[in-house]
């Protein structure tokens, strides 16, 4: 009843979304920058495409909104040699999502979805080809999971607290992960420089759902300790 119950509130949460198409012209763009609005061919639970821009160089996406209710993640594509920066500005605060040189591809997280996302603006200082898709986090995902680079993982179940997770990674730059909880808490598993190995607890609430949000240059992988598969996140998920 509980699944149902999320279920219908995730539906409800992206026919607010879906409600009418939209079209933007943004500067320097490789054609109209557009609002997706056509989900006939995605199922639940998938990672469900909500926002989808695609441009060239410097540029501003005006007048982004989401609605509470569910988690929505960020990934990017970029194709230059330069600088890629993309800060979401609100009123309320200006939020850097990428900071890179050359080209990248990852995913960041943009809303827990305890709050609805504010009316704000994607700001895009960049030399070459970019492609932004804002997505639901509602892709499914074992619960021990590895990659490289930015990512947010897909939604898995923990079926136990204070289970030992065990933390690697091969960069040379910032590394950080991020345990998301169902409950709308979220736990600092590892803030650190360079590479890494060690372990962390978790502290979640029993029987919980739980996605991970990853900051990293390399490769890294986190297993929770469960004995389970280890699964890869995609570049773009």
């Amino acid at each position: 009843m509980n699944r149902i119950k999320k279920l219908l509130a995730f539906c409800l949460s992206l026919t607010m979304i879906c409600g009418a198409a939209l079209s933007v012209n943004a500067a320097n763009s490789v054609g109209l920058v557009t609002v997706r609005t056509d989900f006939s061919e995605v199922s639940v639970p998938a990672a469900v495409p909500v926002l989808q821009y695609a441009g060239s160089g410097n540029s501003s996406i005006l007048n982004t909104a989401l609605p509470k209710g569910t988690a929505y993640k960020v990934t990017f594509t970029y194709g230059g040699k330069g600088n890629f920066i993309v800060n979401f500005i609100t009123d309320e605060r200006t939020e850097l999502l990428v900071n890179s040189i050359g080209s990248y591809a990852g995913t960041t997280l943009l809303s827990d979805g305890s709050d609805a996302v504010p009316l704000g603006i994607f700001d895009i200082r960049a030399e070459g080809n970019w492609t932004i898709t804002v997505s639901t986090v509602t892709n499914l995902s074992t619960n021990s999971v590895t990659s490289i680079g930015d990512k947010v993982s897909g939604v898995f179940n923990l079926p136990g607290t204070g289970t030992t997770v065990s933390i690697n990674n091969t960069g040379k730059g910032n590394f950080i992960v991020w345990a998301h909880y169902s409950d709308g808490t979220s736990q600092l598993l590892v803030n650190n420089i360079g590479a890494y190995s060690g372990q962390a607890v978790l502290n979640n609430p029993k029987k919980t759902n739980c996605y991970l949000e990853v900051k990293s240059d390399g490769q890294w992988t986190v297993d929770m300790g469960y004995g389970g598969e280890l699964s890869l996140v995609p570049d773009i998920n």
